[in-house]
């Protein structure tokens, strides 16, 4: 559609004759300015009084063209109607042709022939059938300037804002009449300060039934506020997402978006050495309203925030992710290719309807990511792990090892530092258990924190660390560096992936056995995932007590199995006897953490491991959860009072 012309939707909140005095001047005026205009009035027939100042036989019914519709096309519609002025009315009073199908095709079909095309309809039609919004560039409210015609139209107003899918302009129209009531009301003065305002005289009144009245007086000022809406109403031109025909416009919008990224880019290379988003960000909005001034293009407010914003974040940030990103209840993000993305929300899994524009865009995304933290992602290398500014876990995969687009898993950071008060409150454990925690912690010793994938892990970690004292040095080892402690002394390592040409690769392993020449008081390692569990084992036995780690196991007797078998991951001839062993020495105290159907995660079982004269070892259980009654049992407190 032609970005000039426009469908007006008039809604009538009431049944007055100042606003069908107010729809007569709009259409006076348009025929004044030559615009050819057609009036597709769904509330009256050709006998009302409001057009019985036309003569009946220019009237037509809109009904007769809905039953035709299959035969109609635009050149048949040219020789049925008046193509500089036109009038439809309706036969059945009790009809909803909102509701039907063919309505916007002939909406369609008459866009191509009037450049204005006003629909009018009574506001009881909206309870019905809402596709009002899909069809219209802009939607006017008149009401009269007294309490009952304000309420029906705040009703109005207040269901069009919230059933809106679409960016839709919604222009206030307050009538004011000789015999209007004035009443203060509070949400009226602070919504619509900027309200269009209509005076109504007698000589206004009396006149506007003349046919051929064309308000000509420009000194009369209902008529000088109609030339300021009628130039409010021009100037939504250029870029209108909402016409009847959305999808060619969502084209149009895409390829606008598509040229100013494009000329974008080039104009940011010389700000490549600054790094403060927020500057670039301004820096983007400028050169984006000069280039939209290069191309003659003119967009409503709304469009130009949501391309400067859209286009901010693809340069600058994460594309359509950012808005899940800063979403504090949002807790993982999946994208599964550029069209699939669900999220975690309160411990749920939730798919929205965000999607990439294309697989490139998401690739985009990924080597942003990946290259910020000093590593890469190709063909040759298609898994990476990485984190973001905040710490957030990120796991990338592409093909060929990704079949249907690459696949981004980004396990968010609470911004909030989560204390052992936010644990208890949240029902995760109580304070028995966080204090024993803190007790055992103290006491230095070795602590394994055991749960699923998405059960808070590295979450618990955390807390658990931030018991350790502000005296003692601290080596945090990780694959992404996610660990937060707070202590002063504490020194961070992250593991390096395989260069481009296959070398130069740093492992966990590595970084552990170099941690034991940095006189460490304590170890770190986020997780053990493979040979390194052997050489955190031999740390933790060899004077470094107080040392944390977590594993991938599903309950406390299943962490010592999964141990085991790490260790002979490492490679080293020995026996599972000399193992297990060595594992019943260093570690003292296991935890177990579950997430529950309902989205909850909870401390389900801490067991303190003990040699035995029977057995190689014994898993003491302390503290259990009670998954019917949601309650904890303290068990063997004889051993840690």
């Amino acid at each position: 559609m032609d970005n000039n012309k426009k469908i007006i939707s008039l809604i009538q909140t009431d049944g007055s004759f100042y606003t069908n005095a107010f729809l007569r001047g709009i259409v006076s005026n348009y025929s004044r300015q030559n615009k050819n205009t057609i009036i597709i009035d769904l509330r009256s027939s050709k006998s009302d009084f409001f057009w019985t100042v036309y003569t009946t036989e220019k009237i037509k019914y809109v009904d007769d063209m809905l039953n035709v519709i299959a035969n109609i096309n635009v050149q048949m519609l040219k020789t049925y109607l008046n193509v500089k002025n036109e009038i439809l009315c309706i036969k059945d009073l009790g009809s909803n042709l909102l509701a039907e199908h063919n309505f916007n095709y002939l909406l369609k079909c008459l866009t191509s022939i009037y450049e204005n095309t006003i629909v009018v309809i009574q506001d009881r039609l909206l309870q019905f059938e809402n596709n009002i919004l899909d069809f219209s560039d802009v939607i006017l409210l008149p009401f009269i300037k007294e309490p009952v015609s304000f309420e029906n139209f705040r009703k109005t107003y207040m269901g069009l804002l919230t059933s809106k899918a679409k960016d839709i302009s919604i222009l206030p129209i307050m009538i004011v009449s000789d015999y209007n009531f004035d009443f203060q009301d509070e949400e009226f003065y602070t919504i619509f300060k900027d309200v269009i305002k209509f005076k109504f005289d007698l000589k206004i009144q009396n006149e506007v039934a003349n046919p051929g009245f064309l308000f000509k007086d420009k000194s009369n000022e209902f008529v000088k506020t109609l030339d300021l809406l009628l130039e409010k109403l021009n100037d939504l031109k250029s870029l209108n997402l909402q016409s009847n025909d959305y999808y060619e416009e969502k084209k149009i919008y895409i390829n606008l978006k598509d040229k100013l990224h494009k000329d974008l880019v080039e104009k940011m290379k010389e700000y490549l050495n600054i790094s403060d988003q927020l500057k670039l960000r301004e820096i983007i909005k400028v050169q984006i309203e000069t280039l939209l001034k290069f191309y003659n293009v003119e967009l409503q407010i709304s469009i130009k925030q949501k391309l400067v914003k859209e286009l901010s974040d693809d340069i600058v940030g994460l594309g359509v992710l950012e808005d899940l990103l800063e979403d504090s209840k949002i807790s993982e993000i999946m994208i599964n290719g550029n069209k699939n993305i669900y999220i975690e929300k309160n411990g749920k899994l939730e798919e929205t309807n965000i999607a990439f524009q294309d697989t490139n865009k998401l690739k985009i995304v990924i080597d942003r990511i990946a290259s910020s933290v000093g590593r890469h992602i190709d063909e040759a290398s298609p898994i990476v792990d990485a984190r973001l500014k905040d710490g957030s876990r990120v796991n990338a995969i592409i093909a060929p090892v990704a079949l249907n687009g690459p696949v981004l898993t980004i396990r968010k950071f609470s911004k909030h530092k989560l204390s052992a008060d936010d644990i208890i409150a949240y029902g995760s454990a109580n304070k028995e258990i966080m204090d024993f925690l803190r007790k055992e912690v103290k006491n230095k010793k070795n602590i394994l924190i055991s749960g699923g994938t998405g059960t808070g892990k590295t979450t618990l970690l955390n807390v658990v660390s931030s018991f350790i004292a502000q005296d003692e040095r601290i080596i945090t080892i990780e694959d992404s560096a996610e660990l937060q402690l707070q202590q002063k002394h504490v020194v961070r390592l992250e593991t390096r992936a395989k260069s481009i040409e296959g070398t130069a690769e740093i492992s966990i392993r590595q970084l552990v056995i170099n941690a034991l020449r940095m006189r460490p008081d304590r170890i770190i390692v986020g997780e053990c995932r493979s040979g390194e569990t052997l050489d955190m084992l031999q740390a933790m036995n060899t004077g470094h007590d107080g040392s944390m780690t977590t594993v991938h196991s599903n309950s406390c007797q299943d962490a010592i199995s999964r141990l085991l078998v790490m260790s002979l991951m490492a490679g080293v001839d020995l026996p599972e006897k000399s193992i297990i062993s060595m594992i019943v020495s260093a570690i003292n105290v296991i935890v177990q953490i579950k997430r529950f159907p309902d989205g909850t995660r909870k401390i389900s079982e801490i067991c303190i491991v003990k040699k035995s004269d029977t057995k190689q070892y014994e898993l003491m259980p302390v503290f259990l959860y009670d998954v019917e009654t949601n309650t904890y049992s303290s068990l063997n407190e004889g051993y840690f009072q």
